[in-house]
C-alpha cells in the first residue's frame, strides 16, 4: 500500500533534478553564445550568436548585445539590434537610443524599429524577475500629475522612464505593478534583496526668467514596509520654452526623473 507515495516521491525528485539540469544547460548555452558574439573571428558566427541570444529570453544577454551594436561588421550590428528588440527587455533601450546615429542606413533602420518596440513595451508591462546578481528590488508607485493635463501621458512618461533607467542599472530589478505585499515580502526574503518604493509627483510647469521650469519630487520608501527614507527634488529649466509646450515639458520631466533615479542609486549604493 505504500509503493505509490514512494514512486511519486522518486518521480518528483527526478523531475526536480531534470529541471535543475535543464536550467544549467540553458545558462551554459547562453554563456557560449555570449562568448561567440564577443570573440568569434567569423562575422557569420557572431551574427548567428546575436540572433540566438535574442531568442534566449535571458536578461544577461542584454549587455553583450548592446556591445554588439559597436561591432565592426554591419550584419552583426543589425543582428544585435534585432535581437535586443526580440528580447523585449527594457534595459536594452538606452543603448539602442545611443546608437540612433548609426552610419549604415539599413542597420539604423533596425535600431530604430527595436527602440520603438521597446519604448512601447516598457510601461506598464511586467518587468523581468530578479536575477542572481540583483541586489535591489524597486517598486514604482503611483505618479501624481499636477501639470493640469487630462490624460495619462505624464504617468506613462514617468513610469516608462523610471522602469527603463532602473533596469539599465546593474543589480536592480523592478517589481511588477500591483504586486501584493505578501508576494513582495517573499521575493525580498528569498532572494536577499533590499526593497524600495519610489513615488513621484510632477509639479505644475512654471514660467521663470530663464524660461520653462519643471520640478519633480520623488520620495523613497522601504518596500514593502513603506517607511519613508528621503526625497529627491530635481528642478530643471529650459531657456526659450514656455508653459504649455508639451514637447519641452516632457523633455524636462524625463530628464528630471532620470536625475532623481541617479540620486536614488547613489544613496542605495552608499547605504547598503
Amino acid at each position: 500500500m505504500i509503493w505509490l507515495p514512494l514512486r511519486f516521491g522518486v518521480l518528483g525528485a527526478l523531475l526536480a533534478s531534470l529541471l535543475a539540469a535543464g536550467s544549467a544547460i540553458a545558462e551554459s548555452r547562453v554563456s557560449f553564445l555570449i562568448d561567440q558574439l564577443q570573440n568569434a573571428t567569423d562575422f557569420r558566427v557572431r551574427t548567428q550568436a546575436a540572433l540566438a541570444l535574442g531568442a534566449s529570453e535571458d536578461r544577461s544577454a542584454v549587455e553583450p548585445l548592446c556591445s554588439g551594436l559597436d561591432d565592426t561588421n554591419d550584419s552583426v550590428r543589425s543582428a544585435s539590434a534585432a535581437a535586443l528588440g526580440k528580447l523585449k527587455n527594457a534595459a536594452g533601450l538606452p543603448c539602442l537610443r545611443d546608437h540612433l546615429s548609426e552610419a549604415n542606413a539599413s542597420v539604423r533602420s533596425v535600431i530604430e524599429r527595436s527602440a520603438k518596440s521597446l519604448q512601447g513595451s516598457t510601461w506598464p508591462s511586467k518587468p523581468p524577475p530578479p536575477g542572481p546578481n540583483d541586489t535591489f528590488y524597486v517598486a514604482i508607485g503611483p505618479v501624481t500629475d499636477k501639470t493640469g493635463r487630462d490624460d495619462k501621458s505624464i504617468e506613462q512618461l514617468v513610469g516608462s522612464t523610471m522602469q527603463e533607467r532602473l533596469l539599465a542599472l546593474a543589480g536592480y530589478a523592478v517589481a511588477p505593478q500591483g504586486e501584493a505585499a505578501a508576494a513582495a515580502r517573499r521575493v525580498v526574503k528569498q532572494k536577499s534583496l533590499h526593497g524600495y518604493l519610489l513615488q513621484t509627483r510632477v509639479e505644475p510647469p512654471r514660467a521663470s526668467s530663464g524660461g520653462l521650469t519643471i520640478q519633480v519630487r520623488m520620495t523613497m520608501w522601504t518596500y514593502p514596509a513603506k517607511a519613508l527614507q528621503g526625497e529627491f527634488s530635481p528642478k530643471l529649466t529650459m531657456s526659450g520654452a514656455y508653459v504649455g509646450e508639451k514637447e519641452s515639458e516632457d523633455s524636462l520631466i524625463k530628464m528630471a526623473v532620470e536625475k532623481a533615479i541617479e540620486s536614488f542609486a547613489q544613496v542605495t549604493a552608499s547605504t547598503n
